[in-house]
């Protein structure tokens, strides 16, 4: 139907002496680009369906939910697996599963500020475009961000985690996410998906603590995780050494540069870039990369995992349950 409806076009365009075999021609590459992106899209649906996936050492198909390749026995961690990580994959290139899954949660907050902020007496938040670049206080303290007025003296431990998961406003966002693309497949390849996730949230939790428990800051993002994520790199790379961990070691020694310049500019926390670099360069130092050496080892990292998620899940729920009264007391207690 279409092609007949530009054939038409075409000969009418001839007709008054216009160039008709341009819009033929013009047609034709744009049937040819959808047809691509039609079949680049098939194998996309077709590729989260198989019930295998390929091993990287040795190239053989293994079940979908193996952790260790069936014929040559390498650790399949950092492999993408049909499903849900595979369309993740292809929505974000390079992207693993679990950075994705920090990246939503990140962004799942960052909504519910933007869209649910706090209303109090004489106080309105404005319009979701005009708190786009910068949130108010109220809204970040109602939604768990680190405030050692309250984390101190009501021993609200779940505001050195929230803070993770919380930003400023938009640039804030933005920045840390692409740090986390980044960083986080990286930290993934050579210490696996447990190793990850467990470093990643402690790293924040001590940037976080040393933010408020030394310095009594306000403070939300995820720079002190990040920052962790480097100095677990760059000591990474320090102790394998050759070609590759030089190079690694270099990069990390350039972004670390990078970050204790932005450290060093108003309004932001340096304290909390700080705490998390401290921490993961000393897990650097005693965190074995690479696949896990003994059933024990690989059991006790996905404790960790698994106690690393249930932590963060708490303190979300006590942030839903608890943070509008801290914000309320904390507003009685500044006004006394």
């Amino acid at each position: 139907m279409l092609d007949r409806l530009v054939d038409l076009l075409a000969r009418a365009f001839d007709a008054v002496g216009l160039n008709g075999t341009r819009l033929r021609w013009r047609w034709n590459q744009r049937r040819r680009d959808l047809g691509e992106a039609g079949m680049k899209a098939q194998m996309v649906v077709r590729s989260t369906r198989v019930a295998y996936k390929m091993c990287p050492g040795c190239r053989a198909l293994v079940p979908r939910a193996a952790r260790r390749c069936t014929e040559c026995g390498s650790p399949l961690a950092g492999v993408r697996a049909p499903g849900l990580t595979r369309v993740v994959a292809n929505l974000i290139p390079g992207a693993t599963a679990t950075t994705v899954l920090l990246l939503l949660a990140n962004t799942l907050l960052f909504a519910v500020v933007l869209l649910l902020p706090v209303r109090l007496d004489n106080f309105e938040p404005g319009s979701p475009l005009s708190r786009l670049f910068g949130f108010d206080g109220a809204s970040l303290i109602r939604y768990g961000s680190g405030q050692a007025l309250l984390t101190i003296p009501l021993h609200e431990w779940w505001r050195i985690v929230t803070p993770i998961f919380l930003h400023g406003g938009l640039l804030h966002f933005v920045f840390n996410s692409m740090a986390l693309v980044q960083l986080g497949p990286l930290v993934e390849e050579e210490y696996g998906t447990e190793r990850l996730a467990t470093i990643y949230v402690l790293c924040g939790i001590v940037g976080s603590a040393a933010s408020q428990y030394i310095r009594g800051s306000h403070t939300v993002g995820a720079s002190g995780a990040l920052c962790g994520l480097l100095g677990l790199l760059l000591v990474h790379g320090w102790r394998i050494g050759g070609r590759y961990g030089e190079r690694l070691k270099s990069v990390m020694l350039q972004n670390v540069i990078l970050m204790a310049g932005m450290s060093l500019l108003p309004h932001i926390d340096w304290m909390n870039h700080l705490g998390g670099f401290a921490m993961g360069c000393a897990l650097g130092t005693v965190t074995p990369s690479g696949p896990f050496r003994s059933r024990a080892t690989e059991a006790l990292w996905q404790g960790l995992a698994w106690l690393s998620l249930a932590l963060v899940l708490a303190s979300m729920w006590a942030m839903a349950t608890r943070g509008m009264d801290d914000l309320l007391w904390l507003i009685r207690h500044s006004s006394d």
